[in-house]
This record gives structure tokens, sequence and C-alpha cells, in this order.
């Protein structure tokens, strides 16, 4: 959902390329290796949001731009006559991008509206202006040989209260209508970029339709869309250059492949039953007790672990697992995911170790003995007929787990909390243990880190062992973090001595484009 796939293509005169529209979902900064410029939804003195708790996209761009960002800004206002309006509404200017992987930031600033009110005709053409605006400004920009594409955000949307599903017609219209007047447009590829699930779902709806001059898009890209930064480029080399490979994989990866478990569109496709209990994601039901009995409970659970078992293959992970497979014994996925993602797309269970459990097992509460865990398969097999297809909710109590030891509670063999059945994982762990002792003794030759969606909600199980990993190495083992925003930051001494690089994007994108590297 959160690719870049094509979903629309403009056709251009004989000998060029289509140009390609595209939707995204992600802070616009994180898309920016290989992008021409972004677009910064600004104010008129142009000097960005000088309020550091706004969640504007004004104040992450100059955040991760840097200073300079603000000088030259500062600069540009300066010259004008009145630097209280040094960029009037429905204006755009560039600057350079700074500290931003792409080469340059577009400036606009749309219409101010009172929160609740409806634009008016004058507020509409401003916002469209604005989009207008910013192509001409890109159009101006040079070419590179891949071509030259600009990410669009959501003007006004935010802070200034434009509303959204309105806004959105007005972006992809005005795109549609400039397109239509500039049959020679040096721009090659229109990125849609959407922050919240609701905004991604109205611009697929709007996207979806075909309006002149763009055909909607119904089979793979007609071009892809070609990601590049120096961090992707140091990721590319060092994985050509590996002889041993760890996956190192977190709750992103799964995210990336459509489990998203902050997703309220996926929870309410799902679990439409459970709404009423106040749960509206995945993450949600985390430590969530308030069951009104375990009929429900277990409802829930069972319905959960049957949409996993149903989650189809991946192109992401066939990929992924692709490229790993002529490593041979030379490779070790470690995942805090319990979802058995990995493999249900293939992967040999021999050279795979799950620390935080699987969903695979159902585990005695009480831990009544050390082997009191069992497959989950049959339970889920005996409950799926006696789940009512409106409640969600068992019709009997006969399909509510119990221990077949002490007839206690059973509950999912998962690191919940300290009553955690480590028996069914210690295969896994004495496998990652002699896996690790073989990088640490560098018989192997070169070892890389690829960290996949790693997050900060138990940095101890993946996130600071890689980092502890890449300093006992002697220089022989070095991390790939590929992750969203702060996330993907690396300790500055394993950067500066090149130990360490961090590709900072959604991972259905940046991935596939470092594994282009192949091995050497």
């Amino acid at each position: 959902m959160s690719s870049t796939f094509c979903l629309a293509t403009i056709p251009r005169e004989e000998g060029r390329p289509p140009v390609t529209i595209r939707l995204w979902k992600g802070d616009i900064t994180t898309l920016a290796p290989g992008t021409t410029a972004v677009t910064n939804a600004a104010n008129s003195q142009m000097l960005g949001c000088f309020q550091p708790t706004h969640r504007c996209i004004d104040n992450v761009i100059h955040s991760w731009a840097g200073p300079r960002l603000r000088q030259e800004c500062f600069d540009i206002a300066s010259a004008k006559q009145d630097y209280q309006d040094a960029l009037p509404v429905g204006d755009a200017v560039t600057t350079k991008a700074y500290c931003l992987p792409c080469d340059y930031v577009i400036h606009t600033v749309g219409p101010q509206l009172e929160r609740g009110s409806y634009p008016s005709d004058v507020e509409r053409r401003q916002l469209s202006q604005c989009y207008y605006s910013v192509l001409d400004e890109a159009d101006r920009l040079p070419e590179s040989s891949e071509g030259k594409s600009v990410a669009l955000c959501g003007i006004s949307t935010g802070l200034f209260a434009f509303p959204s599903r309105l806004a959105a017609s007005i972006a992809v219209g005005t795109v549609a209508a400039w397109f239509a007047h500039h049959p020679e447009a040096t721009v090659s590829d229109v990125l849609f970029v959407t922050y919240t699930e609701d905004d991604h779902e109205i611009y697929k709806t709007l996207l979806d339709q075909p309006r002149p001059p763009w055909i909607v898009n119904t089979g793979e890209p007609a071009r892809a869309f070609s990601l590049t930064s120096s961090t992707i480029e140091t990721a590319r080399s060092w994985l050509a250059e590996a002889e041993i490979i760890i996956v190192s994989a977190g709750a992103g990866l799964s995210a990336a492949d459509g489990l998203d478990y902050t997703s309220r569109t996926l929870f309410q496709k799902h679990f439409p039953a459970f709404l009423q209990y106040g749960l509206e994601r995945l993450y949600d039901v985390f430590g969530f007790v308030d069951w009104p009995s375990d009929r429900v409970k277990w409802g829930y659970y069972f319905t959960h672990l049957e949409m996993i078992r149903n989650w189809q293959r991946s192109k992401l992970y066939g990929q992924l697992l692709g490229w790993l497979d002529p490593f041979g014994d030379n490779v070790h996925v470690r995942t805090s995911n319990a979802d058995g993602l990995f493999v249900a797309n293939g992967w040999d269970e021999a050279k795979l170790s799950t620390p935080q459990g699987q969903y695979y097992y159902f585990q005695c509460v009480a831990k009544c003995t050390p082997e009191s865990y069992w497959a989950s398969t049959p339970y889920l097999d005996k409950a799926l007929p006696l789940i009512d297809p409106v409640t969600q909710s068992l019709k009997d109590d006969s399909a509510v787990p119990r221990c077949e030891n002490c007839g206690g509670d059973l509950f999912i063999c998962v690191r919940a909390a300290d009553w955690f059945n480590q028996n069914p994982y210690q295969a896994g762990e004495t496998c990652w243990k002699k896996f690790k002792r073989r990088v640490l003794s560098g018989d192997g030759g070169k070892t890389v880190i690829l960290e996949l969606g790693v997050g900060m909600n138990t940095p101890g199980i993946l996130k600071w062992p890689n980092e502890d990993l890449v300093r006992q190495g002697n220089g022989k083992v070095k991390l790939v973090r590929l992750a969203v925003g702060s996330h993907a930051e690396v300790p500055w001494d394993l950067e500066e001595a090149e130990l360490a690089t961090s590709i900072d994007g959604n991972i259905s994108v940046t991935l596939p484009s470092i594994l282009l590297a192949g091995r050497s």
C-alpha cells in the first residue's frame, strides 16, 4: 500500500517515456533518495516553523535539511521589499535541499482557513495555483539521465485547515491540467505523498479514475522509480562484497508487506466487531485485558491467527529470500516478528531464530511443565467453525483452549510477560549462538547485518545486540540499517568508522533498490 507503484501514466511524444503518476504514504523526507525535488508547504515569511512540537511539514523539512536551508530562505526573503510577504499565496520558489538527500526543495504557500470553514472560490483557486507553480518550478530544474521527479505534499491540509478530500481533488486535477497544457514538460515522475492512512485512501481513489491526459495503469509500471543516495550506494557496495549475511527483521518489515500493526484500515477490515471495545489497531490489543469473556477474547485471537495463516506470499519477501539463496549456509535470519512470514514465504526454519516467539505455538500460562506447549493449528481448525461471523466471538466454550496437562489458561507463545516459555525456540537460539560465534571468529569472511524495520519497542532484542556485534567484529562486521525516521539512525562512532550506514525510507521501496547490488 505504501509502495511507489505506478498508478497512472501520461503519454508524451514518440521517443520519450511516459510521465509516471505515483502514490506513497510516509514522511516526505524519507523518500528523498532519488527524488529531484520535494515540496514544502511553507509560510509567507519562508523562515520555517519555530514551534518544535508542531508536526507540520515545514518543521520536518527544515529540521532534516539543517540551518543552511533557513539561511537561504532568509536571504531570499530579505531581498524582497515586503519580507513579511516574501512568498505570496500560490507562488513557489526553489532552494537547495542541503542535508536532505534530494537535490531541491520547492516552497509554496497555500491558503489558510479558519478551522471548520469551507474554502471560498478564491481559496480553491489559490490552492490550485500552488501546484501549478510547483510544477513550473520543477520543470525549470536541470534534468538527469534518470529523469526528473517531484514529490507533492498535501498543501494547506494540516494547520492551514483546508479539507483533505477537496484538497486532494484539486491537487490531482491541477496536475492533470498542467501536463495537458505542457506537452513538452521535462518532469518525468510525479509522486503524491500522503502521511495519514485516510489521505492515502482518498488519493488512491482519485488516482484510480482516468482523466485526460493520463491513463490509469492496470499492470506493472512502465518505468521503475530509481532511488539513489550515498548511503544506498554504500549499502549496495557492502552487500556486493559480503560473504556472510545476518538478516535482522522487526515490525517494519511486516508493515512494509502490508501487515501493519498501526493500521486502522487493516483492523477495520478484519476485526470490525472489536471496534466496540475501543480497539482500533492490532497494537491496541497488546496488553489489553478488558475482554468481556473468554469467548470474545479467543474469537479475536483465532480471527487474528487465521488472518496471518492466509496472508499471501509477497513480492517483497520473494525478492529478499531470492537474493539470500546463493549464500547457502552463510546466512541466518533473526526476527522479532512472531507472524511466521519468513517460513510462510519459503525460508528454511533451520536458518531462523525467533527470540520473541511465534504464533505457531500455544503455551500454558502457568508453565505447569516445561513441555506444556502445543502447535496452535489444531486449536485454530477446531475454533473456526464456531466463530460467529457477525460478533466474531466463539459460540461455544468448548473452543476456548485449555492446557492439556493442568486445564489452565493457554495463550500464544510469545514474549508477552514473564510467563513466556522459551523452550519451543531453543533450537533456533542454539543455531543463532553458533552462527554468531562463527561470525566473530572471522573465519567466514566479511559479514553484513541487514537490519530491516527494527524499532525501539524492544531494542535489547535486535537493535542494540546488532550494534554490539559490529563493535566486536574487528572491522569484519558491518551494519546496514533500513527503517523510517529516527529508527534508521546509527551510532555516530560506527558511521564515522564506516562500519554502519542507514537508509531512511519505506522498506518496500528501499530494500529492492539496495538488493540490485547482487553478489560480487
